[in-house]
């Protein structure tokens, strides 16, 4: 088995790999939001338009490729986005004290929280959103 093979097939790598994923695709849908529409829309409006947008957008990578769980897709998808939520409600607090309480720059605000919230979601995402089922397939 070669290193890549056992890389590819390590769990944490996969996660890893897919929050990277995940993070850069938020950030992309977050700047861009905040950009066209921050004259308009609060940035914290921004963050939970983009975070919906992402969940909907990665889910099926968390679900296929990193967890390869089986079940219903309805239900998986409602236990990931309630993950989404904690980790939407640890990026709304996050960008509210450091934007309106230190005066961080919100883009810049948002890529620290993005390098902070996979160290929480892990745990989450295993251990409840995708715990080990039976595959239906």
């Amino acid at each position: 088995m070669t290193v890549l093979a056992r890389l590819a097939g390590d769990r944490r790598v996969r996660y890893v790999a897919a929050g990277g994923f995940s993070a850069a695709t938020y950030y992309g849908l977050f700047a861009a939001g905040w950009l066209a529409l921050s004259r308009w829309v609060p940035y914290l409006a921004v963050s939970v338009l983009a975070s919906t947008l992402t969940a909907i957008l990665t889910y099926p990578v968390y679900r296929c490729v990193v967890f390869r769980t089986g079940g219903g897709v309805l239900s998986g998808f409602f236990r990931f986005y309630l993950v989404c939520v904690w980790a939407l409600l640890f990026s709304l607090g996050g960008l509210w004290a450091l934007v309106d309480g230190l005066g961080a720059n919100v883009l810049l605000a948002q890529a620290i929280i993005i390098l902070l919230g996979p160290l929480i979601n892990y745990q989450a995402g295993r251990r409840w959103a995708f715990r080990p089922q039976m595959r239906t397939d």
